[in-house]
């Protein structure tokens, strides 16, 4: 394997780097979540609610029998 003056080069000063951090950055801090966001077309939100009126009619169907 051979290796580079330029690989050598690089691997020093991330060596560097690292030496001046302080213990606290290196270690994670707690970050909270990122929010997750769903975008529902308006045709989505259409079906969605046909869907659960059907499931709604339906049960109340079979509990009436």
């Amino acid at each position: 394997m051979t290796i580079n003056p330029f690989q050598i080069n690089q691997m020093m000063q991330t060596y560097n780097r690292t030496l001046k951090l302080t213990p606290g950055t290196l270690l994670e801090k707690e970050q909270p979540e990122p929010e997750d966001v769903v975008m529902i077309s308006s045709e989505a939100k259409k079906k969605q609610i046909l869907q659960e009126a059907k499931g709604e009619v339906l049960e109340r169907i079979r509990h009436a029998k």
